[in-house]
């Protein structure tokens, strides 16, 4: 039930979408608070039948409170619960800095809630746009990421809800990789019992979180590999699966780690990728790279990845190519404090641009080259 404070209500389900302040970030509000006396910035509340429901500024409202200082309400008016939960996620968005996780979660609510009611009564504030564009084209539009990455993140979203975790997930507590989160609630049959969603959820949190997402996730591409990567593309613009360790030898100008979320990032200028080989996540980092280059965004790339070429991400990505080199042996990778690994597979260098001339100058050297047939 909820709590009420001085006419305003605390709703607990409303506060736990919203991520909580640190130990250390609570401690600077209250000393600003304090320093004003009184918060500076309106709460905000849901105004509906004659009630007040806390919206925004639950950290603000408790120490105002608690010390007994003034603060302002800014009154907001919604036609149902779902769209006072939507603006508490489109405010956290825009707002707040959220990790990749929480990012995907949120934006994946705002779009499951809209489709919805665009698939219903189509009374929802997006309507106007969903007529124009489809809703996850309009919700891409409005955060600056594309289409298929809202979708993913409706995807997320439903994983999370089905496995129970939305309040650890908004909290930062659980550090398990979405794919991972998404693939423990596919596993679950269609009416779970409790004891099944606890084991998933289990599941969920006992694995690591990787923390480099380039290659097979420890071993990093021979520094030659990139340099010749480097003569072609002229500068590598962006690294999308990548960590400071192996910056160091792409030395590209923008570079995305897990934590970042490359998926969720649009990609321009030249890119130099060696994805996560996992099953789970290289054809995604296949198809947004694909992608970006028929949009425009990606200019050349090249790409080194296992020669899986029986796989379907592997086909996409080979039908894009303008030419692919099959190195002579197994790339040797290298890590840090580690010799050099060889994988148990062979790869393949793929390019995708238009000076297919630099590309087969440049790797001819490690094995055979092929040119796509224009």
């Amino acid at each position: 039930m909820p709590q009420v404070f001085e006419d305003i209500i605390v709703d607990a389900d409303f506060a736990s979408m919203i991520p909580p302040l640190s130990a250390e970030e609570r401690q600077q509000l209250e000393e600003n608070i304090v320093e004003h006396g009184g918060a500076r910035d309106p709460l905000v509340v849901w105004a509906s039948k004659g009630t007040l429901t806390l919206l925004d500024g639950h950290n603000r409202y408790e120490i105002c409170t608690r010390l007994e200082l003034s603060f302002d309400v800014h009154e907001l008016r919604f036609k149902s619960r779902d769209e006072a939960e939507d603006w508490i996620d489109r405010n956290q968005l825009g707002r707040r800095n959220l990790d990749a996780r929480q990012m995907s979660l949120l934006r994946g609510r705002r779009y499951n809630r809209t489709k919805k009611a665009n698939d219903g009564s189509r009374g929802n504030q997006h309507t106007e746009a969903a007529d124009k564009m489809s809703t996850a084209e309009a919700l891409a539009a409005e955060h600056g990421v594309d289409e298929k990455t809202i979708r993913r993140d409706g995807k997320f979203a439903e994983a999370v809800e089905a496995l129970g975790i939305e309040r650890e997930i908004v909290a930062g507590e659980i550090d398990a990789p979405k794919h991972a989160i998404v693939a423990a609630a596919q596993s679950l049959p269609e009416k779970p019992t409790t004891e099944q969603v606890e084991q998933a959820v289990e599941a969920v949190k006992s694995k690591p979180h990787v923390a480099n997402n380039s290659g097979d996730n420890e071993w990093y591409t021979p520094k030659e590999y990139i340099e010749a990567a480097r003569q072609v593309l002229g500068k590598i613009d962006l690294d999308p699966a990548s960590n400071p360790v192996a910056n160091e030898v792409v030395r590209a100008a923008t570079y995305y780690t897990a934590e970042d979320s490359g998926l969720d990032k649009n990609w321009q200028g030249t890119v130099w990728m060696n994805p996560p080989y996992e099953s789970g996540l290289i054809g995604q980092f296949v198809e947004k790279l694909c992608d970006s280059c028929v949009s425009g965004t990606v200019t050349n790339a090249v790409v080194l990845v296992n020669n899986a070429t029986e796989t379907k991400w592997f086909q996409s990505l080979a039908e894009q190519a303008s030419a692919i080199c099959f190195p002579r042996g197994r790339v040797r990778f290298w890590a840090t404090g580690k010799k050099q690994a060889t994988p148990l597979q062979g790869q393949a260098v793929l390019y995708l641009g238009h000076d297919t001339e630099a590309f087969v100058s440049q790797f001819s050297s490690f094995g055979f080259c092929m040119e796509a047939l224009t």
